[in-house]
């Protein structure tokens, strides 16, 4: 069987570096994703040894994951920000408040589909319990361009 290929569709932007998150950063608020030319997007928030969740979570230690996104301004910037809604994501069980994940696990990446109709969307993610915490990032596949092969940036 011949493999099809993905890379040519595909154009991953690290929308938030990988860096410590914990109550004492707060909450980390991607860049900016802006998806002209693309027709899908797929979130994936990626988790390194996080102190207090995986084997032995501590208390009630979690980290949100909302995703929000935006209409072109006019000038090819963003317009203000709004939560998701459930038709505007797959992958996911629920989403209340653009609030698509609760993670209570670390090491384990977890992603969302995003299938609204917006050009920008931005990941928010909002540590509680986490007084070490550990490193957290996001990257945002661009995929189902509207011309391939893809650029590399």
């Amino acid at each position: 069987m011949t493999m099809q290929d993905l890379h040519s569709n595909v154009a991953p932007v690290q929308a938030l570096p990988a860096q410590t998150i914990n109550q004492a950063t707060g909450a980390l608020v991607s860049a900016d994703v802006d998806l002209a030319g693309f027709n899908a997007a797929q979130v994936v928030v990626h988790f390194g040894d996080i102190v207090e969740l995986g084997a032995s979570p501590v208390g009630s230690a979690q980290i949100a994951v909302t995703l929000e996104h935006a209409g072109d301004d006019g000038t090819g910037a963003p317009g203000p920000y709004s939560a998701v809604a459930a038709a505007d994501v797959i992958g996911v069980a629920a989403v209340s408040g653009g609030i698509v994940a609760t993670v209570t696990s670390d090491l384990v990446p977890m992603s969302v589909g995003y299938v609204g109709d917006r050009r920008f969307i931005r990941i928010t993610l909002t540590p509680t319990g986490l007084t070490s915490g550990g490193p957290a990032g996001v990257i945002v596949n661009k995929g189902h361009p509207r011309h391939a092969p893809v650029q590399a940036s």
